[in-house]
């Protein structure tokens, strides 16, 4: 636990993966109603959109509002700390010992360190981990606690369209599973028509399906790509995928065939996109457990270690306590050159420029990262592009890409969006910053370590 809220109270807040969602919750709070177009972009202004994290986009505004990143971070340390601490206790259901349990969970923690990053789906990791505990425990005739499946489901839908992900443990535990199948079918039905108590109806069900079949998303963003085997923690994944067939077959364990189905369902979405794997790495540490487990038995034997209690104790405290002097506002207190409590990318400098200059003319283009800060911290400016990539057309994507790397035509893509104000990164846009600055049309207004600011010296009246 003090390795994986380490790592969760060090990390900063990345813009496209935070900001725009608190926004979302500004906007909300604003209006008084769920947004229904889209209104954080000049280029997509007023086409027709769709909120389905509304509760987690008000939930961060609160969170952020009140503690800034610190209660934010504190929040991410609770979900992340606590749906590992649920693996830990589907690890121990299924009779794993210590030793195999804490070796697999921190095999876990360093493949899903990926997803940590605060933002909505974090909030749904502990529903994730209680559904799964509620079935396995189910599977072994405990089913008492199926009443809770309903309360996710609700509470899941309204946060985060992975919600789907709940019906993927539940609808092989029905037909594979060994408990009673009877009471699971009357609160599966009862979990499913929880989802629609939400403000979409049945309409969060087409969203997430129309999102995963979304064009613009499949090809620009990462993570919804298939896996490649780059990177340690990628070579991680891949090295425990293929190593479960190769233990099955030396080690010829009786397992219950839910778990094959839970492992090689999640597997083949964790295959097919990146974004699956931190649901798929779960099932994966359960069938371990049980394919190495007797292996670290007949090893260690049945001798007791650790069983000084007091100690135990007292160092099990000072490990927990750990975490808490990383967190931002506190680690730079004593940590020399901590990390910043906002990723380096964030144009913090800029924003604060720009609010002293609200003579400048509409119609910004920005990094990509920058936009996503902006939107929040200069509500009434509309930006060229947003992180809601599903909103966006792939000729407005392939545009914004052309005009970041200054590629031959930049400056008519400039005229043709009506372009009056151009705020590049340093790091990531050095080709436009180069052009920019050798054209007659456009004028440096401001400069700091993370951006330029450009203006066009006679802004072309907008339509």
């Amino acid at each position: 636990m003090m390795i994986i809220l380490s790592i969760v109270a060090m990390l900063p807040l990345i813009p496209n993966d935070f900001f725009p969602f608190l926004r979302i919750g500004e906007e909300i709070i604003k209006t008084g109603h769920i947004p229904t177009t889209e209104f954080m972009t000049y280029t997509k202004f007023g086409n027709p959109a769709d909120y389905p994290y509304w509760l987690s986009s008000l939930f961060f505004l609160g969170v952020y509002k009140l503690g800034g990143a610190t209660l934010t971070v504190i929040i991410s340390m609770l979900c992340i700390g606590g749906y590992y601490s649920l693996l830990w206790l589907c690890l121990r259901e299924l009779k794993a010992g210590l030793i195999t349990s804490g070796i697999l969970l921190i095999l876990v923690v360093l493949n899903g360190a990926l997803f940590f990053t605060m933002r909505p789906q974090v909030l749904a990791y502990p529903l994730f981990g209680l559904a799964t505990l509620i079935i396995i425990r189910w599977q072994k005739g405990e089913d008492r606690h199926l009443w809770v499946l309903p309360l996710i489901a609700l509470l899941w839908a309204n946060i985060h369209g992975s919600f789907v992900v709940l019906f993927f443990i539940l609808f092989p535990a029905l037909i594979f599973g060994s408990g009673n199948r009877k009471r699971l079918v009357l609160f599966t039905i009862i979990s499913l028509l929880s989802t629609l108590v939400n403000y979409y109806g049945f309409g969060v069900w087409t969203n997430i399906f129309s999102m995963v079949n979304n064009q613009s998303i499949q090809l620009y963003i990462t993570e919804w790509k298939p896996p490649v085997n780059q990177g340690w923690q990628l070579n991680l994944f891949f090295l425990g995928f293929l190593l479960i067939p190769v233990l099955t077959a030396m080690a010829k364990p009786k397992i219950k065939i839910t778990y094959w189905i839970w492992y090689l369902g999640f597997g083949w979405m964790a295959l097919t996109s990146v974004r699956y794997m931190i649901w798929f790495l779960p099932f994966e540490a359960l069938l371990l457990s049980m394919l190495i487990d007797p292996f670290f038995k007949k090893l260690l034997g049945n001798s007791r270690r650790f069983q000084n209690r007091t100690l135990n104790v007292v160092i099990g405290v000072c490990f927990l306590i750990f975490p808490l002097t990383l967190l931002p506002g506190i680690r730079n207190h004593w940590l020399p050159q901590s990390p910043p409590a906002l990723d380096d990318i964030t144009p913090v400098e800029a924003a604060v420029w720009l609010k002293e200059n609200p003579q400048l003319p509409d119609n910004w283009w920005s990094d990509f990262n920058f936009a996503t800060y902006f939107t929040y911290e200069l509500p009434q400016r509309k930006m060229f592009m947003s992180n809601r990539i599903q909103d966006l057309s792939i000729d407005l994507i392939e545009d914004n890409y052309q005009i970041s790397q200054a590629i031959y035509n930049w400056g008519s893509l400039l005229e043709k969006y009506d372009i009056n104000v151009v705020i590049p990164g340093i790091q990531q846009q050095p080709d436009l910053i180069k052009v920019l600055s050798s054209s007659p049309d456009w004028g440096e207004i401001y400069r700091d370590q993370q951006a330029v600011i450009f203006l066009r010296d006679q802004p072309p009246d907008n339509p």
